[in-house]
């Protein structure tokens, strides 16, 4: 698996729309002074893949994909596996105190070029948020 682009909105520190772009990175760092969301760009991969992030504690913590301030955040890691290019996307929402998880797909993109397709561009491989995760985890062989 090959990271090709990450975009979070409201994801833990990052509140604004933040875009990683690692497409034409063979290899990269991430660098910077504590605080400065290393670690934040790593979860947001893992969660964009599997619901969830390992330092969060369980399987099903969701409460902190979303900046305190924010009601919403939304994250998308656009990657490939071989020579195929997919697309993973979940949302996050807050609804009083509840934090839920209300939206996760998994497409592959028709162009193994494109960073951004429209629906008629792409094969959905999963659309509920409880089937996405072992759709990745089937595709990443994890």
């Amino acid at each position: 698996m090959r990271p090709v682009r990450l975009e979070m909105n409201g994801f833990a520190s990052f509140r604004g729309e933040t875009t990683v772009d690692f497409d034409r990175a063979d290899y990269f760092a991430l660098v910077g002074p504590t605080g400065s969301g290393k670690s934040t760009v790593i979860d947001a991969m893992v969660f964009a893949l599997f619901g969830s992030a390992p330092r969060w504690g369980r399987t099903n913590a969701v409460q902190y994909a979303l900046a305190p301030t924010t009601a919403r955040a939304t994250v998308r890691l656009v990657f490939d596996v071989g020579s195929e290019r997919y697309r993973v996307a979940r949302e996050v929402r807050r609804t009083g105190r509840t934090i839920q998880q209300k939206m996760a797909t998994l497409e592959r993109l028709d162009d193994p070029a494109s960073l951004s397709a429209t629906t008629d561009q792409v094969e959905v491989l999963a659309s509920e948020v409880r089937d996405v995760t072992p759709e990745v985890e089937k595709l990443l062989g994890l």
